[in-house]
């Protein structure tokens, strides 16, 4: 209850920031925002919430700046869970590469990811959780490839 509390107050921040910003759509913002993901606010805040976080922020320093206050200096907001989620990534995308997947290639990326028996979703729409459990998936794929380039190293060694 609480968190849903949290979110209302959030999207009623975005809206009252929003009302003050005239010419602005808010499919373009959350679209933008949202790394061209969605135009849903509700989706933007559940799969990317330091993205949006950072929209809100950067909402409330243009309205500050048009209303003539002068800008806080502010830190980004950093959540704790950025690195973590930085970290895991990179551990897949280490996975993908090992696995012969180009990874300088986001479409080639995206299109293995979001087979169904791989992620069924892109990188970027996994959660923390997600990926801790992708990530020994990847690993048990990785040992099959390894095992299935042994037995034809032994086929040919035998031949």
């Amino acid at each position: 209850m609480q968190q849903q509390a949290k979110r209302i107050s959030t999207f009623a921040r975005f809206h009252a920031l929003l009302g003050q910003m005239p010419g602005v759509d808010k499919e373009d913002l959350v679209w933008q925002y949202s790394g061209l993901l969605t135009t849903s606010l509700r989706e933007f805040h559940e799969k990317k919430p330091y993205d949006y976080q950072r929209m809100i922020n950067d909402m409330q320093r243009i309205v500050d700046e048009m209303n003539g206050k002068k800008p806080k200096q502010v830190k980004p907001a950093q959540s704790p869970d950025v690195t973590e989620l930085k970290r895991l990534r990179s551990a897949v995308l280490h996975r993908l590469q090992k696995h012969g997947i180009d990874t300088t290639d986001w479409n080639r990326v995206n299109a293995f990811m979001r087979q169904p028996r791989i992620a069924g979703k892109t990188l970027g729409e996994m959660s923390i959780e997600e990926l801790k459990l992708f990530i020994p998936k990847m690993q048990a794929i990785l040992s099959k490839d390894k095992a299935v380039r042994d037995e034809y190293e032994r086929l040919a060694r035998i031949n």
